[in-house]
C-alpha cells in the first residue's frame, strides 16, 4: 500500500479558557489521481486527547465545490 503525503495547509490556536489554549491544523493529501481528502485536527481540552474528521473530494465534485463558492458565496479562488 502507498503511504499518502499530508501538506499542512493552515495552523492556527484558539483559547477556550483562561488557561487553556486549543491548537488545529488543516492539511491535505492526494488520494488518488482524482481525489483529494481534507484532513483537519483539533488539540486541546476541547478535543479531550485530539479528533480528526477526514473527507475525500473528487476532481469533478471539487469543480463544483469551486463554481458554487464562486457563484453563491463570491469567493475569488
Amino acid at each position: 500500500m502507498t503511504e499518502i503525503k499530508y501538506y499542512k495547509i493552515g495552523e492556527d490556536r484558539f483559547k477556550i479558557s483562561e488557561d487553556e489554549v486549543a491548537r488545529r491544523e488543516l492539511r491535505v493529501a492526494k488520494v488518488s489521481d482524482d481525489v483529494i481528502q481534507i484532513q483537519e485536527e483539533v488539540h486541546g481540552i476541547i478535543a479531550l486527547v485530539g479528533a480528526t474528521s477526514s473527507v475525500n473530494i473528487k476532481k469533478e465534485e471539487f469543480k463544483e465545490l469551486v463554481k458554487l463558492v464562486r457563484e453563491e458565496f463570491g469567493w475569488d479562488v
